[in-house]
């Protein structure tokens, strides 16, 4: 992956080490690194609470509910009942409980640029071999992107999956061993993998990692945090410096070293006492005087980095680190919150689902569909309390209006609604369903219940 980036910032002019131009190696000056790869993200990403929330968050809220899979196209009338392919996929998603895998697979595509669902048949087949069609799925495994590298490459420019891998390689880690070279590998075909690469809008394999765009903002914040807590360490016990006229050999033979290993000497003993609170530190006719210093407030370097990260990966930052401010700012925030995480939903993950089912569809494991859609519940609905509060509204506009010798505005059943009940067909004279048209409106909401029953259940 280094050398990706590599290329890509010269495939685009950009430098390799700064944006500044009179200065080349900023980058470096900083500590930052040239070029990143999938251990530098996942390291970041296990030992930084911030990058993790970057990671996590995404994928906590868009899985905070289950989608559903609905037969159809999307604005067809909405149904209570399920068609006999809805069922039998709703139970296959149960049975693997595919929602569970898929959202760790997520969140693993996350950390690298993509991840993978390593699909299991039963065909008796080797890894490496086409899935036997109409082969019935055992299993989805998530993996990270360093589990899982393409091999070779479809390399024929006029067929659909050119640039795309023709074999991968399994890593099979033992994490009781550390030797890497006692790790297993095998090769896998395609089939036998569903990719997940967020940000690929190439249709390859390779996404934007979530952490790449704030990675230096995240080593910012690994500085700040770390040189603080090691200053108010030293701040409370004190660093010290020693003086004295001392001969080297006198010293040599306090310490019972070499006379040319006394400087080193010192130095491990300096380090023995500033482990700990309660050390002593033999002077031997030296005087040790107290350096004092005063540790400077970083919150405000510390911010600055938060933000900038925060905005990398599109998330206000009281949502990233769970930090109320105020009722009206954490409203706003979670409003737009709320949008992202929609539109993450509609644009990448559904699609993604689409994509794994189709792939399924055309290996035989589950019956062929041509028309279907993935449906999730909407986040930035009003929730009951809005909802109550709005019908609250509706009224008192009907009570102005009759004062004034109008009209209501709204009907009985229209407050009902926007409050969250059913409308009763008692009122308003009966509701109109339309010309030929026996089965009421139905609330979706019956499927997504439906699933999370299934979901409960696996």
């Amino acid at each position: 992956m280094g050398v990706l980036n590599t290329m890509r910032r010269t495939l685009f002019g950009l430098p390799t080490m700064s944006n500044d131009a009179k200065r080349a190696t900023a980058w470096e000056d900083y500590g930052y690194p040239q070029a990143l790869t999938f251990d530098n993200y996942y390291a970041m990403f296990t030992r930084n609470g911030i990058a993790r929330a970057g990671v996590m968050r995404h994928v906590e809220k868009t899985w905070e509910t289950n989608p559903w899979i609905v037969e159809g196209e999307e604005g067809d009338k909405p149904r209570t009942d399920w068609t006999p392919w809805e069922k039998q996929l709703a139970r296959v998603i149960r049975d693997l409980r595919l929602w569970s895998r898929l959202s760790a697979a997520d969140w693993r595509g996350r950390v690298g640029q993509y991840s993978a669902l390593y699909l299991t048949f039963a065909d008796n087949q080797n890894p490496d071999q086409p899935v036997v069609p109409g082969s019935r799925l055992l299993s989805a495994k998530p993996l990270f992107e360093a589990q899982l590298l393409p091999t070779t490459w479809h390399d024929d420019p006029k067929t659909p999956d050119f640039g795309m891998p023709s074999m991968y390689q399994l890593k099979q880690f033992n994490p009781e061993d550390a030797n890497p070279a006692n790790n297993t590998s095998f090769e896998i075909h395609p089939d036998r993998i569903h990719i997940i690469a967020e940000g690929a809008e190439d249709d390859s394999i390779y996404g934007v990692p979530a952490l790449q765009a704030g990675f230096n903002s995240l080593l910012d914040i690994e500085k700040i945090r770390g040189s603080g807590g090691e200053g108010f360490w030293k701040a409370a016990r004190g660093a010290w410096a020693l003086e004295g006229e001392v001969e080297p050999h006198q010293l040599a033979t306090m310490l019972g070293v070499e006379q040319d290993k006394v400087a080193e000497a010192l130095n491990d003993t300096a380090a023995d006492f500033a482990s700990g609170m309660d050390k002593l530190l033999m002077l031997g006719g030296m005087k040790a005087q107290s350096l004092t210093f005063s540790v400077p407030r970083p919150m405000e370097f510390f911010e600055v980095a938060a933000q900038d990260f925060a905005a990398s990966v599109s998330c206000p930052l009281p949502e990233l680190i769970g930090q109320q401010i105020s009722q009206r700012s954490s409203e706003e925030n979670s409003r737009t919150w709320q949008q992202t995480i929609m539109s993450r939903r509609r644009q990448f993950m559904g699609p993604n689902i689409e994509g794994l089912i189709r792939h399924l569809m055309r290996l035989g494991t589950i019956p062929a569909m041509e028309r279907f859609y993935v449906q999730w519940d909407d986040l930035t609905d009003a929730t009951a309390g809005e909802k109550l509060e709005n019908a609250r509204k509706m009224s008192e506009i009907n009570r102005n209006n009759a004062m004034s010798g109008l009209l209501p505005s709204f009907s009985e059943n229209d407050m009902r609604e926007t409050g969250g009940y059913d409308a009763d067909e008692a009122l308003d004279g009966g509701l109109n369903f339309g010309e030929n048209d026996d089965d009421p409106p139905a609330d979706p909401a019956s499927q997504r219940a439906s699933a999370d029953a299934d979901q409960q259940a696996a």
